[in-house]
């Protein structure tokens, strides 16, 4: 009960608040005698995989700077991460040589474009949000940034509905408000979805129970859009959801709060 009554309080205190795109993998095939594609645009952050297929003659992949080099073989995979902006050349030394243009014999080029930095999250991400596909549901976040954690009220219904001869005295039989709180890094939380039953409405007695039914990750792509990743294993249920805004009026001190 006390965990309740502290969970409410905060967010009851907290009411008043004001309210990316992931990195990928590009792959780059080592043939005889050639890159393909041999010259790549990709976003910082974003990994290239070479791959020389077995069969084949030796190759390696060596930057024309020294930032990077594979093992000299007839089969092989190599990776490489690029962190910053800029044009990165680069050569089979089997078969050519640094500082040739890349139409030439085995040379090839990536052109690495300055990408967008995740969003951050911060107080203002504090607003109702929802899954447009299911009406009449949403999600109820709240960020508190002092102590880096997240608490989400989920307004939603059971995973069937009740019988039809099944009466509530208040509201519907099948509603349900699940809570979650939890620790935030970055763009992503990471909390604990818990279960709040057995109280009366605007009383204190009996007093409800609370106790952990799954896990869920919130993960805000831009300052309106987010996806809600959840599992919930005493149904079982699990599925992964976009969110979005109710309203954006929030918008402008989410961007305003961002580094």
């Amino acid at each position: 009960m006390k965990r309740v009554e502290q969970i409410l309080m905060i967010v009851s205190a907290c009411i008043a608040l004001p309210a990316t795109a992931m990195a990928a993998t590009h792959e780059v095939t080592v043939s005889d005698d050639f890159f393909s594609p041999n010259d790549l645009t990709i976003t910082a952050g974003d990994t290239v995989r070479w791959v020389n297929p077995a069969g084949g003659m030796p190759h390696d992949v060596d930057a024309d700077d020294g930032s990077f080099s594979s093992t000299t073989a007839s089969a092989f995979t190599f990776e490489h991460t690029f962190g910053s902006a800029g044009e990165v050349l680069y050569f089979c030394s089997v078969h050519s040589s640094a500082g040739k243009d890349r139409n030439s014999f085995m040379n090839g080029r990536i052109v690495v474009q300055a990408g967008t930095p995740p969003v951050q999250i911060n107080a203002g991400m504090n607003d109702t949000w929802r899954n447009v596909d299911t009406r009449g549901q949403g999600f109820f976040v709240t960020v508190f940034p002092d102590i880096q954690k997240m608490f989400v009220g989920w307004f939603t219904y059971d995973v069937a509905r009740p019988p039809a001869d099944v009466t509530a005295i208040l509201g519907d039989p099948g509603a349900r408000w699940l809570t979650a709180f939890g620790p935030y890094t970055g763009d992503t939380a990471t909390l604990d979805i818990e279960l709040t039953q057995g109280g009366i409405f605007n009383s204190g007695v009996p007093a409800p129970t609370q106790g952990q039914d799954g896990t869920m990750t919130v993960k805000f792509t831009s300052c309106s859009e987010g996806v809600v990743t959840f599992n919930i294993p005493s149904v079982p249920v699990s599925d992964t959801i976009p969110i979005t805004r109710v309203a954006n009026d929030n918008v402008p001190v989410c961007e305003a709060l961002q580094p």
